[in-house]
């Protein structure tokens, strides 16, 4: 038989009436026949005690006269109940006079003390007989309980019938009952069923009684309801969820943890170029360039097994046989309690900004007319090589190449025929050097060369004298034959500096001392040319006293929008007001105290006074709520531990919003170090403040890292905007860099606007904000309160004349 536990609960309920039932009713026969019992026992006893009373009182006379005939008359009596076996009577002295005996094995003794009585079967009492209340004898009688147990057994027998009937009435009832206490139960279930066969939420129960099962059918019902708007919502949410990402330009897909592809949308189909019934990971990894595949291997294993987000860039070879590139973004997707689900991926399609951007890199950073590096890719270079210096231990030289007399060329034969000649040299200087060493035209006719890995400085003389030579030979343009000569200015690394502004300042100072020797000629740096290294000693010296002197000065140069002219911000500006030399222009002194750590307590001091300035100018009213002080950060400023701590006391302490504090970071700081830029950076706007990237397009940034930046604002270098509209190439860039930054979601502000020819061209090409000495030039804080009064007033002349 099955443990009760394991039974239905209609046979638990049965069995525990049965149980219920059947012990109260043994229970109470047990109560009844222990009672009948003793009340039958008792009254035999009464009727016996009756019984001896009567026949001792009517003994007393013939026992006093010793009367045997008398006594045995009354003794006679007891013939009229049937129980009595047996009676005895007993003289003072105890001896027999009398006697009754009606059971064969039972007969009085001679005397009393030889009486013996068997309690188990008889009943007997003894009752003494007076006179005058002085005992003259004793009667004994004895009774049978044969008649007591024989109607105790017969109420038992009853009692027995009574509770069989009872135990069957009670199975018959049971059953009755616990149908109508289960039936709801089993419709309950049976609900419960329908609903998890067919998924329908919808089926209710039915309530039958307002009972305790009612309130569970409520309950039950309450809990549908809920868990079928969860599921409608769940199921909206899921519809929401396909439309936008059937919609979305992104290839979205999904992966189980077993690593297989559960859920792709059409635009992922669309970038790969595959059929919808093709969901093999497999075959997507199969497609993957082989230059990108380690590279993604690696970071795919961390997703798998570390359960970290990847994202890189990378080509797909489509069925075509042609490449695309895209940008891949995976993460894993946990539930509420942080049990993996999966992974969940984007791939976007980003050939045409790869496009753009390589087409960017063309123009910012290789001279179109050569094909050579230009001055920002050298720059990069040369960084580059320094830093490589100092690892290895080898020397590396920097040449600058001045072109003598190319101006009266280029007057005489004309425009075209200058272009001639610079190509003409440029082939001639890269054939002279190594495929490893870097030749650029940084100028209009200046070039320099990087030699890398030089052991002898009779290595440089070499490739001087070769240049010189090369260049020696006749030119034919335009049916003459030129002659032209380069001035070459010669410095070592690291024997000279180690620094990459030192060296081209080194290499410039040479080239000039080559030219001062009647051209055509190469000079190494010496010592001699190197009096701005006592001048950069000297302000090192005068820093510390400007610092402790406060000798230094804020101005502001207003930003305004394109748009509207309206002021919408400030950049600071710092000046140092020397008490003998005047304003020293921070040209001359930010890179000695970027040098030597000075720029650190410089800028913690531009910043503060500058958000102090500001907040102090937005609550006056002479700034609008809205306008952003920027503020220059150094490269070392900006590699400090405490910067974002900084940051956030002077937000405390000068009670600017963060929202108005704009900081200017320049392009190559950030290249630096592109993990900690990045992390910094998200530090930074936790804060609330924005970020800017100062002289965009001098460094060598990749566009891979810009839209990977937290910024806000790209601010095109005035390198870029001096030459609008006379330089298409500048142009072209600038433009180009407007419409990424837009759409990357970044501001655009043109620095260095001075004509209303570059205003136009940059209205044009839907800039946001300008600055420059079109607008105003750096300005005090009392002319900045006079700009901004004659700013208002010729906005409310404007809007006067209009209306």
């Amino acid at each position: 038989m099955q443990p009760l536990r394991h039974q239905s609960l209609r046979r638990k309920l049965i069995l525990i009436s049965l149980i219920t039932t059947g012990l109260t009713l043994l229970l109470s026969n047990l109560a009844f026949m222990s009672l009948e019992y003793y009340l039958t026992r008792q009254d035999n006893q009464n009727k016996l005690a009756v019984l001896g009373q009567v026949i001792a009182n009517r003994a007393t006379a013939a026992l006093t006269f010793s009367d045997t005939q008398v006594l045995q008359n009354n003794l006679g009596t007891l013939k009229a109940d049937p129980n009595v076996v047996r009676g005895c009577i007993f003289d003072a002295e105890q001896r027999l006079l009398a006697r009754y005996e009606n059971h064969p094995s039972l007969h009085c003794p001679m005397n009393l003390q030889a009486l013996q009585v068997s309690r188990d079967q008889f009943f007997s009492q003894l009752f003494p007989i007076y006179l005058d209340q002085q005992p003259i004898g004793t009667l004994y009688i004895e009774s049978s309980r044969g008649a007591l147990l024989e109607r105790f057994n017969q109420f038992v027998m009853f009692s027995v019938i009574i509770l069989a009937i009872t135990v069957v009435l009670a199975i018959l009832l049971a059953n009755k009952l616990q149908e109508m206490v289960l039936r709801p139960m089993r419709e309950l279930s049976n609900t419960l069923a329908n609903i998890v066969k067919n998924k329908d939420y919808s089926i209710r129960a039915q309530k039958e009684n307002a009972d305790e099962l009612g309130d569970l059918v409520d309950l039950f019902n309450g809990l549908l309801r809920t868990i079928e708007a969860e599921n409608q919502s769940l199921k909206t949410s899921e519809e929401r969820f396909r439309k936008l990402t059937a919609l979305s330009p992104v290839g979205i897909f999904q992966i189980d943890p077993n690593q297989q592809l559960t859920y792709v949308n059409q635009r992922w189909h669309d970038i790969h170029m595959v059929p919808e019934n093709d969901l093999s990971l497999q075959s997507w990894f199969d497609r993957i360039h082989p230059k990108d595949l380690p590279q993604l291997q690696k970071r795919w294993n961390r997703l798998m097994c570390d359960q970290e987000s990847i994202a890189q860039e990378l080509r797909l070879t489509r069925r075509d046989g042609s490449h695309t590139w895209v940008h891949l973004l995976a993460s894993p997707l946990h539930n509420s309690n942080g049990d993996l689900l999966g992974f969940l991926g984007a791939v976007s399609d980003i050939s045409e900004l790869k496009a753009a951007q390589i087409q960017m890199e063309n123009l910012a950073f290789y001279d179109p007319l050569t094909g050579l590096a230009n001055r920002r890719l050298f720059k990069n270079r040369l960084e580059k090589s320094v830093k490589s210096v100092l690892r290895s231990g080898n020397s590396m030289a920097l040449m600058f190449l001045d072109m003598d007399q190319f101006k009266r060329i280029n007057d005489t034969l004309g425009h075209d025929a200058g272009d001639v000649l610079l190509k003409e040299v440029a082939a001639r200087l890269t054939a002279t050097v190594r495929e490893n060493d870097t030749v650029s035209r940084i100028g209009g006719d200046e070039f320099t060369i990087l030699l890398t890995d030089i052991h002898h400085t009779s290595d440089v003389l070499v490739v001087a004298e070769k240049i010189l030579q090369a260049l020696a030979r006749p030119i034919r343009i335009k049916g003459q034959d030129i002659i032209t000569t380069v001035s070459i200015g010669i410095t070592l690394t690291p024997e000279d500096s180690t620094d990459a502004n030192t060296l081209m300042k080194n290499a410039d100072l040479a080239m000039y001392r080559a030219k001062e020797m009647g051209r055509n000629n190469f000079q190494f740096f010496s010592e001699d040319m190197n009096h701005n290294i006592l001048e950069h000693l000297a302000i090192e010296k005068e820093i510390k006293e400007a610092i402790s002197r406060q000798q230094f000065t804020l101005l502001f140069q207003p930003k305004v929008s394109l748009m509207d002219y309206s002021v919408t911000g400030v950049e600071t500006l710092i000046r140092w007001e020397h008490p003998e030399k005047g304003i020293i222009t921070p040209s001359r002194f930010i890179p000695v105290a970027e040098e030597t750590g000075q720029i650190l307590e410089i800028g913690a001091w531009v910043l503060e006074q500058s958000c102090r300035q500001v907040s102090s100018l937005i609550r006056d009213g002479i700034l609008p709520a809205t306008a952003k002080v920027a503020v220059n950060l150094s490269a070392k400023q900006f590699t400090d531990p405490k910067l974002v701590e900084q940051i956030s006391n002077v937000l405390s302490v000068s009670a600017i919003p963060p929202a108005c504090l704009e900081l200017e970071i320049t392009e190559s700081t950030l290249m630096d170090d592109v993990e900690g830029a990045i992390a910094t950076m998200q530090q930074i706007k936790k804060t609330g403040v924005s970020i800017a990237i100062d002289d965009f397009g001098t460094g060598y940034s990749s566009l891979a890292y810009i839209k990977r930046f937290p910024i806000d604002v790209l601010k095109v270098d005035r390198s870029f905007v001096m030459d609008i509209p006379d330089d298409s190439n500048d142009m072209a860039i600038t433009a180009a860099v407007i419409a990424m930054a837009h759409k990357l979601s970044m501001d655009v502000v043109a620095e260095g606007v001075e004509t209303q020819a570059q205003l136009d061209f940059l209205r044009n090409n839907h800039c946001d904000e300008g600055q420059g000495y079109l607008f105003s030039r750096p300005l005090s804080l009392g002319q900045l309160h006079q700009f901004m009064q004659e700013t208002r007033q010729r906005h409310r002349q404007e809007n006067s004349y209009s209306a």
